[in-house]
């Protein structure tokens, strides 16, 4: 690999891009189809890249396009397959060319396999080891998403998707103390002083000796539950309704296939990474709970 780390990180974001593309492609509507054909070719294309830079391709031209980079390479595995999906990926994008389902498996399949036989064979790094835990900076977080990603290659499914978990909760909580900050937001837009009084924690011990005393303690908490909720979603932005199958396969105690558990584990694992790197983009593990003013 390059001493500056460049070249494993370019790889690492084409594998992001194609487990991007996975995710749409199990959701299985028209545009997901669309979206998933891309992110398998963009994918391709960035190895492709690399590959050139790695092998010392020259060229005159600036820029060598997708058939270009697979003639530079006469070694490359699956070239046809690949050819194949490019062709679908113009149909998209020139024609709107909606993708059949079995098409986007099909060539799901084949971009794994190119980027496993090429991550292999040319840069002597096993697919599995294109962690996107890399992509994070911070230390504590990176070890968690490293370790789901290893339960995943190794099959351990169910212990990637409460890895997945562990990770996500810390994220929350401990790295990037959201509801804090939802709290600091709440404050300024409009929580009044009556909600800060409510949302003290002695407040309830105003009532000890009345007979509504659970009562005051019970709604104090439902009144500073409801407040998290609302102002805490607000941070997953594009990534709400990606939570809610989240937590419905973390919920589940339903018994699913070894196909089926593998999809839910891979899942969790792009949806906790993703969020990961937003709120890593957005700055928000730089306060931390001795930096609250």
């Amino acid at each position: 690999m390059s001493e500056d780390g460049s070249e494993i990180k370019r790889l690492v974001l084409a594998k992001s891009l194609y487990l991007h593309g996975c995710t749409h492609a199990t959701n299985k509507d028209n545009v997901s189809r669309m979206v998933a054909i891309h992110h398998f070719d963009n994918a391709v294309e960035i190895v492709l890249r690399c590959v050139t830079t790695r092998q010392g391709v020259k060229s005159k031209k600036k820029q060598l396009y997708f058939e270009e980079l697979l003639q530079a390479n006469d070694d490359l595995p699956l070239k046809e397959q690949m050819r194949g999906l490019h062709r679908v990926r113009n149909a998209v994008q020139h024609q709107g060319d909606v993708p059949s389902m079995e098409s986007v498996v099909k060539y799901k399949g084949y971009t794994e396999d190119f980027f496993r036989q090429v991550c292999k064979a040319i840069f002597s790094v096993r697919y599995e080891e294109l962690f996107l835990s890399e992509l994070i900076d911070n230390e504590n977080l990176r070890e968690q998403v490293r370790k789901a990603e290893e339960a995943l290659g190794e099959g351990e499914f169910e212990r990637c998707v409460k890895l997945c978990d562990d990770a996500f909760i810390s994220a929350t909580f401990e790295e990037a103390d959201i509801f804090y900050k939802a709290g600091a937001l709440t404050g300024y837009w409009g929580g009044s002083e009556e909600l800060k009084t409510i949302l003290e924690k002695d407040y309830p011990e105003k009532f000890r000796d009345k007979e509504y005393y659970n009562l005051a303690k019970e709604l104090c908490g439902a009144i500073k539950q409801w407040g998290q909720a609302t102002t805490g979603m607000q941070f997953l932005d594009e990534h709400r309704v990606d939570f809610i199958k989240y937590r419905q396969i973390v919920e589940s105690g339903e018994e699913f296939t070894e196909e089926k558990l593998k999809d839910h584990a891979q899942f969790c694992l792009n949806f906790v990474t993703s969020v990961v790197l937003k709120w890593q983009a957005e700055g928000l593990f730089g306060l931390k709970d001795s930096e609250h003013v």
